[in-house]
C-alpha cells in the first residue's frame, strides 16, 4: 500500500505538469493564459513532488 506523502508527491507532480501542459499550450495556440509564474511553479511542483513520491 502506498504511503500518504507516497501519494501526495504524485498529486504534486501531476498538478505541476498540468500547469506546465496549460502554460505550454497557451504558447502554442495564443491563449491569454501566458505567465512565467506558472512555468516556475510547475516545474518546482514536478520536482518536488517526484522526490517526495520516491523516497519512501
Amino acid at each position: 500500500m502506498m504511503q500518504k506523502k507516497q501519494i501526495q508527491g504524485y498529486v504534486m507532480a501531476g498538478i505541476g505538469f498540468l500547469l506546465l501542459l496549460i502554460n505550454a499550450l497557451s504558447y502554442l495556440l495564443d491563449w491569454d493564459v501566458k505567465n512565467p509564474a506558472f512555468t516556475t511553479l510547475g516545474l518546482i511542483f514536478v520536482l518536488v513532488g517526484l522526490k517526495s513520491a520516491r523516497t519512501m
